[in-house]
């Protein structure tokens, strides 16, 4: 074994702690903008769960059923419609109340109905008031029922939860800058002298700060792929405790934001290695020390 290997293995191992630092920052990062999509996600469903429910005429023919459902199964707000007669409402009904009021009245007084769900970016109070009034407009229907307050709070309260969200993750995006470049400063100060003495023998700032900069660039990419890796552990694990957060997935996006964090640790770290290092090759020798 030369000499040389075992400077080079400790250099490797020297530079371990900044890539575990970045790859740690990176993580809290993504782990912030796994929540902001699902946040968004979980709002998207919320607002698509809000139900309208038509009543339709008890005269109104089996035709007209089916054409107000294909009129309305057309209409772009829409997300689903499901036909309730009758029968099923009165099902439902009883099995909720555990009481079968049909026969202890002799007759079925329920109305056959259809359940309107809209795509979130229709779900709301202006849109919805206007889709009501054309509704009513059809003469087989009879009535339209839905919780305007429900809607309004929903949005309120998405406006709310976002403006924090996104507060927060401004904070964060500054807590990760900061970390990572006084990581990357801290591995750099070990080198000042060699900094400062290659400067001296008359290297050029781009000769001094390119390795320099190479090597910033790998440690934010290794950053970046061992958080990814500890996220996918994450997103991958989580349904096995919350069943729920599985239907809020969106693996297009969560595959976005890894190559968001991995660009960003790689910026991020090369920046601020370049920022140092041009710091060290403006420093008198004296101020080295």
């Amino acid at each position: 074994m030369t000499t040389e290997q075992p400077i080079k293995k400790r250099r490797k191992i020297s530079y371990l702690p900044s890539i575990i630092s970045i790859s740690l920052v990176l993580f809290m990062l993504g782990l912030f903008g796994i929540i902001l999509i699902n946040g968004n996600k979980l709002s998207n469903h919320l607002l698509e769960n809000f139900q309208l429910t038509i009543f339709l005429n008890e005269n109104a023919t089996e035709a007209d059923i089916q054409n107000i459902n294909r009129q309305i199964v057309a209409h772009e707000y829409t997300k689903k419609a499901i036909y309730v007669s009758k029968e099923e409402a009165a099902q439902a009904f009883a099995k909720e109340t555990g009481q079968d009021f049909v026969t202890f009245l002799g007759f079925n007084p329920l109305l056959p109905s259809i359940e309107l769900f809209v795509k979130s970016k229709y779900a709301n109070a202006e849109t919805i008031k206007q889709i009501e009034t054309e509704l009513r407009r059809n003469k087989a229907i009879q009535d339209v029922v839905y919780q305007s307050s429900i809607i309004e709070e929903i949005h309120k309260n998405i406006k709310t939860i976002g403006s924090t969200l996104i507060l927060i993750s401004l904070v964060f995006l500054l807590i990760a800058v900061a970390l990572i470049n006084n990581t990357i400063r801290l591995n750099l100060y070990a080198r000042r002298f060699i900094i400062k003495s290659m400067q001296m023998v008359g290297a050029t700032h781009w000769f001094i700060i390119k390795p320099f900069a190479f090597k910033s660039f790998l440690h934010g990419l290794y950053g970046g792929i061992i958080s990814c890796i500890l996220l996918s552990g994450l997103l991958y694990w989580t349904p096995f405790w919350i069943p729920e957060i599985a239907a809020l997935y969106d693996n297009s996006q969560f595959a976005i934001l890894f190559v968001v964090v991995i660009i960003a640790g790689i910026i991020i770290s090369m920046v601020s290695s370049m920022i140092s290092t041009n710091r060290y090759l403006r420093m008198k020798i004296d101020d080295l020390y």
